[in-house]
Order: structure tokens, then C-alpha cells, then sequence
């Protein structure tokens, strides 16, 4: 691992998605976020993992098995968590502070989740990850300031600051295609809270966010959409005349 940054010190990567490796996420996030965590020295090691899943196959994995993060693993779906909690078995023995919420996350419930858990205040990780109302979600935060915040957008969406409103079946299985918000929009909302885009995984739907106050420059949200692939994967317009968005 030391190696693998000193490359990245001596040859500064083009573009964040350059850094990708994985150990248990799919698109390169273990390693987009071990180069942030390294520019970003006195990181707490604390996370909030929001859409967990069975909390293996997370941002937030590799950080709480290798590294001795702590914090909060939440997901609506109790048979997933059930997963997570066996498999944590070892860290929670060695007496790592890992908990384990089965919740339908809301905007109106969130802080409370988060300050029942014991995050306040400035933390190393959110991950927000709910396949929707991830926007709302984020928008609501006020208990913590993560130092580090990954997000998945919606790139079907294209290059408007667009989000599908809040609702119930905001969600991706109500609804493959009308769900959540675009680069651009989260790219707003990130900045009205202190932050800026450092860059996304090579799909560009996971976006990483760090304070305005960071060294890490900022990128634009043109600089994620211009790849030919995420371009090709954009909705027609007639989608958006026949569907209902807010604009951000």
C-alpha cells in the first residue's frame, strides 16, 4: 500500500478513477478512497455507511476490517444486515465499535440515526448508497461533517441539475429508470454544504465529495460527463418531457 501511494506522490493522477483497486467494492472505490484518506492527514476513522447492504460489499468494508474504522452500518433490509453482523463478528471481538441499524432511512430520520449511533459532529466517511433518495438524504445531514462523502448519482440523467422528487417510490426498484439525481444536481448540493467533487469512479455514478477547504483539486461535473460511455448511457429527451424532476 505504501508503494502504491508513493507512485501517486511522484506522478500525480489525471483524473480520481486512475487510483481504483478493490478489495470489496466492484468500481474501484477501495482505492479512490485510500488515496483521499491519504491527502487528507488527521482523518477521523469513523464512517457512516447509509445503504449498506449485507456491509461487505461497501465503501466501507475495507476500512472497518484493515484499517480499524469504526461507525454505522444502516439498511432497510434486516436479512442483508444479518450478513454484516456475522461477518464482523472478529473486528466486534477485538473490540471495534461497529454497529448495525435495520431502518427505511428518511430525511426526517436520519440525524437521529446518526446521532443514536453516536456520530456528531466531523467524521472520516458518509456513504450514501439507497438507489434514490440519496439527494434527500444528503440534503438533510446536519448531525455529522464527513471529511469524505460518496454518493451515487443517477448519469442517465445527463448534463441538467435535475432530481427525481422525493417520494416512497423514489427508489430503483419501483422504478429501473426514474430514480434519483443527476451529476450536476449533487454537484449544487455538495457546494450549498461546504464541498467539492474530487472526481467519480470510472462509471461516473459514484461521485466522492471533500471540503472546500481541502487541498485535493476540484473537478467540474463536465469533466465526469464527457466520457463517451457515461454520454452514451444518457435518457432521451422525450424522457424528461414525460416525467416529472425538480430542478436543483
Amino acid at each position: 500500500m505504501e508503494k502504491w501511494l508513493v507512485r501517486w506522490d511522484e506522478t500525480p493522477p489525471s483524473k480520481l478513477s486512475d487510483t481504483s483497486f478493490d478489495i470489496f467494492t466492484y468500481h474501484g472505490e477501495d482505492g479512490i478512497l485510500q488515496y483521499l484518506i491519504s491527502r487528507l492527514p488527521g482523518i477521523p476513522q469513523t464512517f457512516a455507511d447509509i445503504g449498506s447492504g449485507d456491509c461487505i460489499k461497501s465503501n466501507c468494508a475495507a476500512l472497518a476490517v484493515h484499517y480499524g474504522w469504526e461507525g454505522l452500518f444502516a439498511d432497510r433490509n434486516e436479512q442483508q444486515l444479518a450478513i454484516g453482523k456475522k461477518f464482523y463478528k472478529p473486528q466486534k471481538r477485538n473490540g471495534h465499535h461497529l454497529q448495525f441499524v435495520c431502518s427505511e432511512v428518511k430525511p426526517a430520520t436520519v440525524n437521529k440515526l446518526l446521532t443514536d449511533a453516536g456520530l456528531k459532529g466531523t467524521i472520516g466517511l458518509l456513504s450514501v448508497d439507497i438507489d434514490g433518495n440519496d439527494f434527500w438524504i444528503w440534503k438533510a445531514i446536519e448531525a455529522v461533517q464527513p471529511e469524505i462523502v460518496c454518493i451515487e448519482a443517477k448519469v442517465e440523467l445527463g448534463d441538467s441539475s435535475l432530481a427525481v422528487p422525493y417520494s416512497e417510490t423514489n427508489h430503483h426498484q419501483a422504478d429501473a429508470m426514474y430514480n434519483g439525481a443527476s451529476v450536476p444536481a449533487l454537484c449544487k448540493l455538495a457546494k450549498q454544504k461546504g464541498y467539492k467533487l474530487a472526481g467519480a469512479n470510472k462509471q461516473g455514478y459514484n461521485l466522492f465529495f471533500v471540503k472546500q477547504t481541502s487541498d485535493i483539486p476540484e473537478v467540474k461535473p463536465e469533466e465526469i460527463l464527457s466520457d463517451p460511455e457515461i454520454r452514451a448511457s444518457f435518457y432521451p429527451e422525450h424522457f424528461f418531457t414525460s416525467h416529472r424532476f425538480e430542478v436543483i
